[in-house]
C-alpha cells in the first residue's frame, strides 16, 4: 500500500491481481458511501461490485488499440468512510486523494455515491493548488442548493463544488433531468456549459465531443466524473437515479476517446447500485469505463511524450 491515510484494504483488487506499485502511475481507491441516497441505495457495494466484475473482463481497448494490461492499475484499497456522516466521510477522502495526488499519482475512484467526487476534488485542488478543470458525463446537473434540507446530498454535489472548490471550467454531458433553479445556473454561470443527451443524438458524438475540447482550452488539468445514470437504463439499469434518454455505451466510448488527453489527472466512476442490478450487467459497464479512460489516456501521454509535450 501506498500509506495514503483513511485507506484500509478492500474486498478483492481491480482486475483481480495486484501489480508493482512502482509500475504504476494509476492509483485506484474505493470510496462505499451512499448515506444520502434520495431514491436506490446501495451504491456503499459499488466498488466491492465493479472489482469482482473487472476480474472477469478483458483488458483490451480496441478504440485505443492497446491492452490496458501493459498499463496497469495499482489498487490502494477503500477509503474507511463514515455512515453517516457525509462530511467526515468527505474530509477523509480528500486526505486519501491529496496524499496520492501529492505523490503525482493519477487517481482512479469508484464510488459510491456522486457526493465522494466533492473531496476527491477537495484533495486534488490542495496536492496541485488548483482545481481542474471538469468533464462530468451525468443525467442530472446536481445543482440543488440542498435536498431534503442536506446541503451535501449527491443531489448537491456540483453546487458545492462550483461554490467552495471554483474550477475554472464545468462542461456537463449527457444532462436530462433537473430542477429549474439548476438549469438557471447552469445556463448563467459563467465557465459552465452542457450538451443534453438529445444534442448528443441530434450532433453526433464527434461534434459534441470537439464542443468540448474546446472548452476546456487552455486548461493545465482536466478531471473526469462518471454518473453512471448518464447512460440509458436500458445499458445501465443498476444505478440510484435511472432517467431514461440516456446515451449508448457504444456513444460513451466515443465520446471518452475523443474527450480524454494527457491533462487527465484523475476521474471516477460513481452511483452504481449492485442491490438494483440483478444481472451484474452496470458492474459489467462501470469496469469496462474504468479499462476504457485508462487506456484513452494512457495512448494520450504516448503521443504527448513522442511530440516532446510530457
Amino acid at each position: 500500500m501506498g500509506g495514503a491515510p483513511f485507506i484500509e484494504e478492500a474486498p478483492g483488487t481491480f482486475g483481480g491481481y495486484l501489480p508493482e506499485r512502482a509500475r504504476s502511475i494509476y492509483s485506484l481507491v474505493g470510496v462505499p458511501f451512499d448515506s444520502t441516497s434520495s431514491y436506490r441505495s446501495g451504491q456503499r457495494w459499488g466498488p466491492r461490485a465493479i472489482r469482482e466484475a473487472s476480474a472477469f473482463i478483458e483488458f483490451t481497448s480496441l478504440h485505443a488499440g492497446l491492452d490496458v494490461e501493459e498499463v496497469p492499475i495499482y489498487d490502494e484499497g477503500d477509503v474507511g468512510v463514515v455512515h453517516g456522516d457525509a462530511r467526515e466521510t468527505l474530509r477523509r477522502v480528500s486526505a486519501a486523494t491529496r496524499a496520492l495526488a501529492g505523490e503525482g499519482r493519477r487517481l482512479i475512484v469508484l464510488g459510491g455515491e456522486h457526493t465522494v467526487t466533492y473531496g476527491v476534488l477537495e484533495g486534488l485542488a490542495s496536492a496541485l493548488g488548483r482545481t481542474p478543470c471538469l468533464v462530468v458525463l451525468d443525467a442530472h446537473f446536481d445543482l440543488r442548493g440542498d435536498y431534503l434540507g442536506n446541503p451535501y446530498s449527491h443531489a448537491c454535489v456540483m453546487r458545492r463544488v462550483l461554490e467552495r472548490l471554483h474550477p475554472p471550467r464545468v462542461y456537463y454531458v449527457g444532462v436530462r433531468g433537473f430542477a429549474r433553479e439548476e438549469l438557471e445556473l447552469a445556463s448563467s454561470r459563467e465557465g459552465v456549459a452542457y450538451s443534453t443527451s438529445l444534442d448528443v443524438e441530434r450532433l453526433g458524438e464527434a461534434n459534441v465531443a470537439a464542443r468540448v475540447k474546446r472548452f476546456l482550452g487552455e486548461c493545465g488539468s482536466v478531471y473526469l466524473s462518471v454518473d453512471l445514470d448518464f447512460l440509458d437504463p436500458s445499458q445501465a439499469p443498476g444505478v440510484g437515479n435511472p432517467e431514461p434518454g440516456g446515451l449508448t455505451f457504444r456513444e460513451a466510448l466515443n465520446l471518452i476517446h475523443a474527450i480524454v488527453d494527457e491533462r487527465l489527472v484523475g476521474f471516477d466512476v460513481v452511483e452504481l447500485a449492485p442491490p438494483h442490478d440483478p444481472a451484474g450487467l452496470t458492474a459489467v459497464v462501470a469496469a469496462k469505463l474504468v479499462v476504457e479512460v485508462v487506456a484513452a489516456h494512457a495512448r494520450a501521454l504516448r503521443r504527448a511524450r513522442r511530440r516532446g509535450g510530457v
